[in-house]
């Protein structure tokens, strides 16, 4: 898990949904498992790591919301 990885599933999120904040897990755990690796750990790990960098929070059990926060700053 690096942080260009974890750039670039926060760079496919904004891409298939442009006009929103809110995305499905479903979602995130797709582009997780594209760019990072198919492992159900690997998918918590990298959902771990995106909450504690506070680049999306989890706010409902079915959604999360991307907090537009840039990695680099």
């Amino acid at each position: 898990m690096s942080l260009e990885k974890l750039e670039r599933v926060l760079w496919r999120l904004r891409k298939k949904h442009p006009n929103t904040d809110n995305v499905s897990n479903i979602e995130l755990k797709r582009a997780i498992m594209i760019e990072c690796g198919t492992d159900p750990k690997t998918y918590y790990n990298n959902r771990k790591a995106l909450i504690t960098l506070e680049l999306i929070e989890a706010k409902w059990s079915s959604k999360v919301r991307l907090t537009n926060k840039d990695i680099n700053g």
